[in-house]
């Protein structure tokens, strides 16, 4: 008896009829119908990894269909698609960002910075080799770098675009100019400076011949005429104070040698020195008025700028004679650098401000470093690269590892609607087939 067209033969089953037809009828639409499910749905998830590789009819360059699988075959594809998901969906810009700000707290940034310093910096410091090397290192870039520092400060204050020079002067004015006294022993020696250098016998003697000028002695005629009372006028009269003028004029101008002796005679006798010496020693700059001090402190400032703009290329040429030095200044307190000298609070502050420092950063820049390097860092690519990359095997693997479960689900549920098809078919063959006669 013909089955469903596979003509097969029920003969050799040793059953009665009426068994043979349950088991035809019944038993088997079922079976056949959800191992065909099984199959058929096994075949299809088998055929979306393989064959690895297309096939071709052989002696031919035709292609045979539906070869490679469908995931080799649209890897590339899969690979963009994938990594469009993701960083458009799952990993934008924006999530990164946002998870990036919530890590980015000063607790964190603290506990980085204090597991660096503690178990990088400082331990580098006790490895006696690596030591070597490093101040070897520092050594060798610390003339660029004061120069490159020297350099760059320089041209920003020529450029108005700098404020580190004038804010740093007014602070040394203010902390250890104005607070400063001197005592008597440097004040003499001061002194003894300013007599070589700026009261010297040869200098007082120009300097009173350029005073005692003609117009000078005029002057000084006038002025004790107008402004002296009879007494005194009478006196300067008598005496002749324009003549006696000239006359020590023409003493000065004549007699160098003896005008030099002279001068330095009366200059031990007054005690000159000694009196300038008393005066720089009881000056108190405190004592002058506010208005003065602030105009010190501006044209100390200017002062600064000016000296170090007008001799840029002479501190620059200075920067570079002492590259030596600095190398081996550089490298000796590097080397005589003692971790364990360092006291925990000092550390504990500066691990603070850096933390602090770098916090305030982040919080500014963080959102523009993060749109920045997203892009740098190319995670579409990367992950489609990745992707693309995988061989037909690794990515049979990677989704049955990942859907395992739900593939066999899947080869389940392939076998459960063909169970229920088969006993559709059933109901369908009892419906269709005609009610035998009764005699």
């Amino acid at each position: 008896m013909d089955f469903y067209g596979f003509g097969f033969d029920w003969s050799f089953l040793d059953i009665n009829n009426g068994w043979q037809a349950f088991l035809k009828d019944a038993i088997l639409p079922p079976i056949i119908f959800a191992v065909h499910g099984y199959v058929a749905t096994w075949c299809a998830v088998r055929m979306l990894f393989r064959p690895y590789k297309a096939w071709y009819i052989p002696f031919t360059k035709i292609q045979v269909w539906l070869t490679p699988g469908i995931f080799p075959k649209r890897q590339s594809k899969l690979a963009q698609a994938v990594a469009t998901t993701i960083t458009d969906t799952l990993l934008t810009p924006e999530d990164i960002r946002k998870r990036a700000e919530e890590l980015v707290v000063e607790e964190n940034i603290y506990k980085t910075v204090d597991l660096f310093v503690d178990t990088v910096f400082l331990k580098e410091f006790r490895d006696t080799t690596k030591l070597h090397r490093l101040a070897s290192d520092i050594a060798s870039l610390s003339p660029t770098i004061v120069q490159q520092f020297v350099e760059t400060t320089i041209t920003s204050l020529e450029q108005g675009q700098s404020t580190r020079i004038p804010t740093i002067t007014e602070k040394i004015f203010d902390q250890v100019i104005v607070g400063t006294r001197i005592n008597i022993d440097q004040a003499t020696e001061i002194a003894s400076r300013i007599m070589e250098n700026f009261l010297t016998p040869e200098k007082v003697r120009n300097g009173l011949i350029t005073l005692l000028s003609p117009q000078n002695i005029n002057a000084l005629e006038d002025s004790i005429n107008v402004h002296a009372s009879g007494p005194y006028r009478i006196l300067a009269r008598i005496i002749g104070v324009k003549r006696v003028c000239n006359e020590w004029r023409s003493f000065l101008e004549k007699e160098p040698n003896e005008a030099h002796k002279l001068i330095g005679d009366l200059t031990k006798r007054f005690g000159i020195k000694h009196q300038l010496a008393v005066q720089i020693a009881n000056f108190d700059l405190r004592a002058m008025p506010i208005d003065n001090i602030a105009n010190l402190k501006r044209n100390v400032v200017r002062f600064v700028e000016t000296f170090l703009i007008e001799h840029k290329s002479d501190i620059l040429e200075a920067c570079k004679k002492l590259e030596d030095e600095a190398m081996v200044t550089v490298r000796n307190a590097v080397l005589r650098f003692n971790p364990e000298a360092v006291p925990s609070s000092w550390l504990i502050s500066v691990k603070k401000n850096i933390s602090g420092f770098a916090y305030s950063y982040l919080q500014r820049e963080l959102g523009h470093m993060v749109e920045q390097a997203i892009p740098a860092l190319g995670v579409h690519g990367l992950i489609a690269r990745k992707i693309d990359l995988f061989a037909p095997e690794q990515l049979e693997k990677l989704v049955h590892r990942i859907c395992q479960n739900e593939l066999r689900a899947l080869e389940y549920f392939g076998l459960i609607i063909g169970a229920v098809m088969g006993v559709i078919q059933i109901f369908l063959n009892g419906v269709t087939t005609p009610m035998p006669l009764h005699h």
